[in-house]
């Protein structure tokens, strides 16, 4: 029965660290490896301020809003090579609330960053705080292992204070 339930969990561990990438909602900026901070350009006749959150090695976490409103359009990560951008991913939310609304690192879990945003509400937006993990996973290579980049996550959470 204890083996049959550690199997279980272990499939269970396994289809969460094996999570499909969301559909493209729009290929990442072309500016992605080469700016810093943020910058506002139109994009599609629409002002969007792109906003750096987070570098982790290669990968860089960036946040979109509306350039006039600081409404929450969304989040992706790129990994560059040199200036060129050599994979993305656009980051959906995959958690409101728990650990990833903590900002505690793990072996697994790294927390990279966080941007507050707005989300049309009435009366009046909501805020929300969008937290940035990089996510790892253990390899094992005969006698000795090491922990490797697996994907990325992405909390919205309440604004704290």
């Amino acid at each position: 029965m204890r083996l049959r339930l550690a199997l279980v969990a272990a499939v269970a561990a396994l289809a969460s660290v094996f999570v499909a990438p969301a559909a493209a909602n729009a290929a990442p900026d072309d500016l992605a490896c080469s700016a810093a901070g943020s910058y506002s350009r139109y994009v599609n006749g629409t002002p969007k301020t792109f906003w750096l959150v987070a570098t982790v090695g290669s990968y860089r976490y960036w946040q979109v809003v509306g350039a006039t409103t600081d409404y929450y359009q969304r989040s992706y990560v790129v990994r560059c090579s040199g200036g060129a951008i050599a994979a993305s991913a656009d980051l959906t939310v995959t958690a409101t609330g728990g650990d990833r609304c903590g900002t505690t690192t793990t072996s697994q879990y790294r927390y990279v960053g966080e941007r507050a945003a707005l989300l049309p509400g009435l009366p009046f937006p909501v805020e929300s705080d969008y937290r940035y993990w990089h996510v790892y996973r253990w390899e094992s290579s005969g006698f000795f292992g090491f922990w490797t980049y697996d994907h990325s996550e992405l909390a919205q959470c309440p604004t704290a204070g």
